[in-house]
């Protein structure tokens, strides 16, 4: 038999045994609940980066957008005051106004001509 104080060393030795087989799958636990964490994190970090991408290329996406949209405004209104002035030019043509000396020459045809028809009268009827 054994004595009682190997008895009593060996039980010991046990129950350190028991409270470090306790502790090790405790540990073991919270390893693997670390391992999850992680791995939820790293997908965390995965899907933000892949968010922020998305938005970037979305943010620069809009910008060339409005920036074109503007650029298409400033040349519709471009277009747009080009067409009035050619208008106006056109308008301008049409109604094209004359100058005193060229209404004075005008009214002194129109006198000349007048006369020549009133002479031409006389002397036709006149025979």
């Amino acid at each position: 038999m054994t004595s009682p104080e190997a008895s009593e060393e060996k039980e010991a030795a046990y129950n350190r045994g028991v409270d470090a087989g306790r502790i090790e799958q405790r540990l073991q636990g919270h390893d693997e609940h670390l391992r999850h964490i992680n791995g939820s994190i790293d997908s965390m970090t995965r899907a933000l980066q892949s968010l922020t991408e998305e938005l970037r290329a979305n943010v620069a996406l809009f910008s060339a957008s409005a920036i074109a949209t503007h650029r298409d405004t400033k040349e519709r209104d471009r277009i747009a005051e080009v067409r009035v002035e050619e208008a106006g030019i056109v308008e301008s043509q049409r109604t094209v106004r004359w100058t005193a000396w060229q209404r004075g020459f005008a009214v002194i045809g129109a006198i000349i001509l007048m006369v020549n028809f009133g002479l031409g009268l006389y002397v036709a009827f006149n025979r």
